[in-house]
């Protein structure tokens, strides 16, 4: 028995961060993360008609990239978001897509597209041209692939394997690759027994298990998806731990609306690609998580999502792991418990990946 591919692909899109309380303390140094513009329409020009946005990144001149699975293309947008061109489009042929499922900027400024129904990561030039196949992944493809330093991403991977007794086991890792099919190094790994009709231990030991990102220089930041802890590590390129972040939490309670809502949304979300293979069957974690996402800016500065409230709340260290300060998107309101950030040495971005009307990407800046 193995897994169907679509059920580890979907896997790859799914982001749950925790909501509830709207404010952080006080006392503390707030900044403010403002929308100063938006990218998506629900009518009118086709190129802003986004459809079914998977990733989002900034290219090394600051143009902000979207990869629109259904459309099956990267659309590039300048920094104020007008559109500049799209890359590739849907099909079989060289350079063409089918279901890609994530998208990143590499250090050396190609754009890596990862679709197992094209071939595996397709490499193109920021301007569109096809580079070719760099790594064939046909079966278990790396999951939310995040740019490093030169060529290298990081990303999660997952498969499905018998042990010594032929009894089938889910191996998962964070690792590097570097155009290779096997990872340089792994940050972290774990094994556990597969059960096909155990869907919330699938996703809560793969892709809902950690957040982690990378920034230019190769660094890797990680941090454990759990209510009972928050501690983020830090990884250099070679896998040597540098940097531990710990705050003590309280754990906070989801409220009935918020576990119906997140459990609906990942069951349709797995049902609108044609999930197969396992149960659909999911039990939301009755309590928040202490961190929902990471980033990692341009000024060696690690951004720390808190999952204990509902509007965005990051926590800003440096590279020494000494908080800076706290950021808070005021306008991001209630629809803030879907959103997606990418914050990079080029730009703020984020998109929900359940909005209430039609896709958008908001363009951000710190207010000053």
């Amino acid at each position: 028995m193995t897994m169907k591919l679509s059920v580890l692909s979907a896997l790859s899109a799914i982001f749950l961060a925790g909501c509830g309380e709207e404010a952080a303390d006080s006392a503390e140094q707030m900044v403010e993360l403002k929308i100063v513009g938006t990218i998506g329409v629900e009518l009118g020009d086709s190129n802003y008609v986004l459809g079914s946005v998977q990733q989002i990144d900034h290219d090394l001149d600051g143009n902000i990239l979207v990869l629109d699975r259904s459309a099956c293309c990267v659309r590039v947008y300048s920094p104020d978001g007008e559109f500049i061109r799209q890359i590739s489009n849907e099909g079989s042929g060289p350079g063409e897509l089918r279901n890609p499922m994530s998208m990143t900027v590499v250090g050396d400024g190609r754009v890596f597209v990862e679709t197992p129904f094209s071939g595996g990561m397709h490499a193109f030039t920021v301007e569109g041209e096809w580079l070719g196949i760099v790594t064939p992944f046909l079966n278990n493809p790396p999951m939310n692939t995040i740019g490093a330093d030169s060529n290298a991403y990081v990303a999660l991977r997952l498969e499905v394997l018998p042990d010594d007794r032929g009894e089938l086991k889910v191996s998962t890792f964070i690792g590097r690759y570097e155009e290779e099919e096997e990872p340089a190094v792994k940050y972290w790994e774990y094994e556990f027994p597969f059960d096909p009709n155990d869907l919330t231990a699938l996703l809560k030991n793969t892709i809902m298990g950690h957040v982690f990102t990378a920034d230019r220089e190769g660094n890797v930041f990680i941090a454990e998806l759990t209510n009972e802890k928050y501690l983020v590590q830090g990884f250099r390129a070679d896998g040597e731990l540098f940097l531990e972040i710990e705050q003590d939490v309280e754990q906070v309670e989801k409220t009935l609306e918020e576990i119906d809502e997140e459990e609906t949304y990942v069951l349709a979300y797995l049902e609108s690609l044609g999930a197969s293979g396992v149960v659909l069957d999911y039990n939301a974690d009755p309590y928040r998580n202490s961190i929902s996402e990471i980033e990692a800016d341009g000024d060696g500065r690690v951004w720390v999502r808190r999952g204990t409230v509902l509007q965005p709340v990051f926590d800003v260290y440096n590279a020494a792991g000494e908080e800076l300060f706290t950021v808070s998107v005021p306008e991001a309101g209630d629809d803030a418990v879907f959103w997606d950030f990418n914050i990079d040495e080029q730009g703020m971005t984020a998109y929900s990946i359940n909005p209430e009307l039609f896709q958008q990407i908001y363009i951000l800046e710190l207010a000053e």
